[in-house]
């Protein structure tokens, strides 16, 4: 007799060894026990959940001699036929092989006749989204009223693909994935009946490699006993499998937190010389941080990752060594490189270079902390600037307001000043600035000086203030920001703002229309926070406002930040020449 593999010999018999859809089972059982059966049944779900053997148990429920009853007794004719498959009644179809419109008329004219020796004629219909749209539709009206007896079950893995004409015809059933838990309890009956001996690590490793499918995992294990035999090691696992032993795993995590790339490196080298899937470990990988930031992120991080004690209290040791950040931008960084691993003809180096630039990574400061140590830096220079005219003003006329310059930052020419010798006085001035020997004229000279100083501040304000409003207009009207450039600021407060244009020009007159001008208005209030009125005057030719920037003044302060830009550049480069050929400036 041929070997029956294990997924077949432990196929389930009766509702209750179908594991993990037990809400399911036992609303299949009220219904027979309560004679509400409907005609049609849709049984969704993922691969090797329990779809088809839980169809094949309702048809032996249905059809047993001593029945309908909520569970078949396995010993009739009928219950043994339909579980041997050559029950004359239950007629399983796939459908991906009879997909088209013939198989279904075929279909159609089989449907009146009775069942030969059962109460029910039962069509198991597997992969039933694979069927045409026109046997679909050929499907409809037998499916929607067939003969009393008759029964339909369609099981699918892609239940979006069925026409919703069908979906609402069936009774849908969604099958879940099987818990790892309840997928290593019966792999551990499994090999206790076989007599196997295997850890319990192995198991899990078999159970979650399978991802919640039961047939999966029952021959993933058929597998491992096949080569292994009767006493298996963890390291068989591992060799039959392809997988990637978690102590390389760890090693990795433990290399980025201490920022090893060399380590990186090594572990690569390794897992190529051994012909590990190189995605497959980026997988793992991924795995593995995704659990560390649920440690972050969760009070119960224990429920959402499958692991046994002691790697769930690894994972957590791992997790100390990292900020939420960090391994945010850690799973940032390898997901991209699993993207760029998988389309590179070189996926080797480009899982090296992935790994170094983790490792590598500068540390990332939490947003609390970067906000913290602004509102440090802001409380250690309190100082204010104001872009109010009049506050401006105020400040141009106190003294108090500026003050006096260190001595080395003191100017060799004061203004107004124009000989050398009172250069000299003046410093000596400043200096001395508030004893008896101070003369009233000296006092006059540094309120000049102050005055002239604070003036040009403002100016620089003012400046500042017409650069933003600019801005701000272009950012919410470009056409009216590109008039504004070519305006002159006669006065800017945030109760009016003056601008002039050149009498009769282009610019002038287009700023002057209603909507434009109402629509400027309103972007100046906006920016302002206060009602402001706006006021454009006309100007010659060549003249510009009081309070504003010349052209000249512009042309001047860009040139004068290109001439800077340009220093600084070479600078640079004299300073990168000094330093590879351990060189010095040496002044004739």
């Amino acid at each position: 007799m041929s070997y029956l593999v294990l997924a077949r010999q432990w196929r389930p018999q009766v509702f209750e060894e179908v594991i993990g859809q037990r809400f399911i089972t036992q609303t299949l059982q009220n219904a027979i026990s309560q004679n509400r059966v409907p005609h049609a049944f849709l049984f969704t779900g993922a691969r090797g959940v329990g779809k088809t053997s839980t169809a094949r148990i309702l048809a032996k429920a249905l059809n047993c001699e001593y029945g309908p009853q909520p569970n078949p007794c396995n010993q009739c004719t009928n219950c043994k036929e339909i579980t041997d498959g050559i029950s004359m009644d239950v007629i399983e179809i796939d459908g991906a092989s009879n997909r088209g419109i013939e198989e279904i008329r075929e279909l159609r004219e089989n449907v009146r006749y009775t069942p030969a020796k059962s109460h029910y004629k039962i069509y198991i219909i597997d992969e039933v989204h694979m069927l045409t749209k026109e046997a679909f539709n050929a499907l409809l009206k037998t499916l929607e009223e067939p003969p009393s007896h008759i029964i339909f079950i369609f099981a699918t893995t892609e239940p979006h693909k069925i026409p919703a004409t069908i979906l609402s015809r069936c009774q849908r059933y969604d099958f879940k994935r099987i818990p790892l838990k309840e997928v290593i309890e019966s792999l551990k009956r499994i090999v206790e009946k076989e007599g196997i001996q295997i850890s319990p690590r192995s198991l899990q490793v078999i159970a979650k490699e399978s991802e919640g499918s039961m047939r999966d995992a029952q021959s993933l294990l058929d597998q491992v006993i096949s080569y292994a035999g009767n006493e298996i090691r963890d390291e068989d696992i591992t060799e039959v499998l392809g997988l990637i032993d978690q102590k390389i795993i760890s090693d990795t995590i433990e290399a980025i937190a201490n920022r090893n790339g060399q380590r990186c490196v090594e572990i690569v080298n390794h897992i190529y010389h051994y012909g590990y899937d190189i995605q497959r470990f980026c997988q793992d990988l991924l795995q593995a941080l995704r659990n560390l930031i649920l440690i972050k992120v969760s009070k119960h991080p224990g429920t959402f990752m499958e692991l046994p004690p002691e790697g769930f209290e690894e994972i957590k040791r791992q997790a100390e060594r990292f900020q939420f950040e960090q391994l945010n931008h850690l799973f940032s960084l390898l997901l991209k490189g699993e993207e760029e691993i998988a389309q590179s003809t070189f996926p080797r180096t480009m899982l090296e270079i992935t790994l170094i630039r983790m490792a590598t990574l500068p540390p990332v400061l939490p947003i609390d902390e970067i906000l913290k140590r602004l509102e440090e830096i802001g409380k250690a220079t309190p100082i204010r600037v104001s872009t109010r005219p009049e506050e401006i003003r105020a400040q141009a006329n106190g003294f108090e307001s500026i003050p006096f310059p260190p001595k080395e930052d003191l100017p060799k020419k004061s203004v107004g000043i124009k000989s050398e010798e009172k250069a000299v006085r003046k410093e000596d001035i400043f200096l001395n600035v508030g004893t008896e020997s101070s003369s009233r004229e000296e006092t006059k000279d540094i309120e000049i000086y102050r005055q002239e100083r604070t003036l040009e501040e403002s100016r620089e304000v003012s400046a500042e203030v017409w650069r933003g409003l600019v801005d701000f207009t272009r950012a919410r009207n470009p056409i009216l920001g590109s008039f504004l450039v070519l305006g002159n600021p006669i006065h800017l407060s945030d109760e009016r703002v003056e601008i002039g244009f050149e009498k009769d020009s282009f610019h002038y007159d287009r700023i002057l229309e209603k909507g434009n001008l109402n629509q400027f208005e309103l972007i100046c209030q906006e920016y302002f926070k206060k009602r402001t009125k706006v006021v454009i005057s006309s100007l010659e030719r060549g003249t510009r406002g009081s309070g504003g920037i010349s052209s000249m003044e512009k042309g001047q302060r860009v040139k004068g930040e290109e001439q800077f830009q340009n220093s600084r550049d070479r600078d640079g480069l004299i300073q990168e020449a000094l330093r590879l050929f351990d060189g010095r400036i040496v002044e004739k």
